[in-house]
């Protein structure tokens, strides 16, 4: 039974445990959910201060640059607060996966969606913000926002496929974790996140180094469809794509070598 199978069959429980888990990561604050979209609109004015009044990188088709940075960042969020937080997601619930009939794919799934609001949430953040300086007339009003669910998609199984891998590694070999943040803070510098491909000054060797890099294209076409206002070329559209389903199939099939020995490893 495929990964997908499983958690459509559990669809109820899934639901219920990303509920859950919302409620638990506000329970003790004032503003309580709120909190979801205070933290992107707060980080986005931070940047828009930074980057306006201290510092001004220039890369083409970068301006205005806060707004070119947050278009890069909130995939990156998503992406690097699901693998974090997967990494320990069975640990955490392994007194529930010891004591309850359920398949150990919902943790990694759980954890995957509650991020995945966290992002949805923001998006109209970064919208209005693009309206806002469209009005100011500082940048056009990317009409291609409309393409944002299919350029998601490669995020979603990308993040899918790498929060099942380093789960279910996480269980086996507990230094997983201390690994998994060093990588991604290898990744966010490597992915053009804080600058553009195109205007970055490099020797040519590390700019192919950096084309290589799995995640260049689904951050180039998130970008593109809501900032630069552009529909990416078919062959970026692939490649991420191709990013995307190898990513799943690699995670779920390392999830299926572990899963038998997860009840007694937890």
């Amino acid at each position: 039974m495929t990964v997908l199978h499983l958690l459509w069959r559990h669809r109820t429980l899934v639901a219920v445990l990303v509920r859950r888990e919302l409620d638990a990561r506000y329970r003790a604050s004032v503003l309580g959910f709120f909190w979801s979209l205070l933290n992107p609109l707060l980080m986005l004015a931070v940047y828009a201060v930074v980057f306006t009044y201290i510092f001004s990188p220039r890369f083409p088709g970068a301006d205005p640059y806060p707004l070119f940075l947050f278009s890069g960042l909130l995939p990156w969020l998503f992406f690097s607060g699901a693998v974090l937080d997967g990494s320990l997601t069975l640990i955490d619930n392994g007194p529930l996966l010891a004591k309850v009939m359920c398949p150990p794919e919902i943790f990694p799934a759980v954890t995957i969606l509650s991020h995945l609001v966290h992002h949805l949430l923001a998006v109209p953040i970064l919208l209005v913000a693009m309206a806002a300086s469209a009005v100011a007339g500082s940048h056009s009003f990317p009409w291609t926002f409309w393409m944002l669910p299919v350029a998601l998609l490669p995020w979603i199984l990308t993040t899918g496929g790498v929060v099942l891998a380093v789960s279910v590694i996480s269980v086996h070999y507990r230094d997983m974790r201390d690994l998994v943040g060093h990588l991604l803070n290898l990744f966010f510098f490597a992915s053009p996140i804080i600058y553009s491909l195109d205007g970055l000054d490099v020797p040519t060797a590390l700019r192919r180094v950096l084309e290589l890099n799995p995640l260049a294209s689904l951050v180039v076409i998130y970008r593109d469809v809501v900032f630069s206002g552009s529909v990416p070329d078919l062959r970026t559209w692939l490649t991420a794509f191709f990013v995307g389903v190898v990513s799943w199939w690699f995670g779920a099939r390392v999830f299926s070598h572990y899963r038998e020995t997860l009840v007694e490893a937890v």
